[in-house]
């Protein structure tokens, strides 16, 4: 179901924890999963000063410093800095890579990305530590209705999603809006991942599941009571 009133204690967290961000009620609306405008003014320019960001980022070049590898990553981080939401000084993310705002988009510890990954952020991508991305990995928060009627109309629905630590996601990966992936998961190459991922597994295919667990029987057993199972 569709949120209708704004979740204070969210925005809150966003504005608390993310940076450039472009702040407004529509911005709000957008990261809660309401109806919202994602033409005005605020949005657009966020959109279009984050994409031409993100490719000013390959531009970076070790010649321009001397070739002294320090300076250029430290500028490189300078740029990460001014797209994403949260981005810690070891995070290596090779270029190209594309946004949809950036700023929704944090990362733990030793976060690396290969070549060309997206990440299309209207509401919250969450990485915890040491998670690792191959090239092509995308990941989206928002989808389009079925219905033509509703889709004309440019209505969005946004959930976030949300990654665990030490998860490794294997080349030409799709992340599907409202998806959770536990602590030590591997997404195997050409995935789709449409529902949440538990901890310590390998999914694969499309849509992606389970094929692999290095979950103890303790654990397993856990997991299937919290999911309402008795055993």
């Amino acid at each position: 179901m569709t949120p209708t009133e704004i979740d204070k204690k969210r925005v809150e967290y966003a504005y608390t924890n993310l940076s450039n961000l472009p702040k407004g009620p529509e911005y709000e609306k957008m990261i809660l999963g309401m109806a919202y405008n994602c033409w005005v003014k605020e949005l657009l320019m966020a959109r279009s000063v984050a994409h031409e960001k993100a490719l000013d980022y390959g531009n970076i070049r070790l010649k321009n410093y001397d070739f002294d590898i320090e300076k250029h990553q430290e500028a490189r981080h300078r740029y990460l800095a001014a797209i994403f939401g949260k981005v810690p000084k070891d995070a290596f993310i090779e270029p190209p890579f594309f946004v949809d705002y950036g700023c929704n988009v944090s990362f733990g510890k030793c976060f690396y990305a290969n070549f060309n990954c997206t990440f299309l952020d209207p509401t919250f991508i969450t990485f915890g530590d040491y998670c690792i991305l191959g090239p092509n990995v995308t990941f989206t928060t928002f989808s389009l209705p079925s219905d033509p009627k509703k889709r004309i109309n440019a209505v969005e629905h946004t959930a976030p999603i949300t990654v665990g630590n030490n998860v490794w996601f294997a080349a030409n990966t799709v992340i599907l809006p409202g998806v959770t992936i536990g602590d030590g998961a591997v997404i195997a190459a050409g995935a789709v991942v449409r529902s949440d991922v538990p901890a310590n597994s390998v999914v694969a295919g499309v849509p992606a599941k389970v094929v692999k667990s290095y979950a103890t029987e303790e654990e397993k057993k856990e997991a299937f009571a919290a999911a309402g199972g008795v055993f």
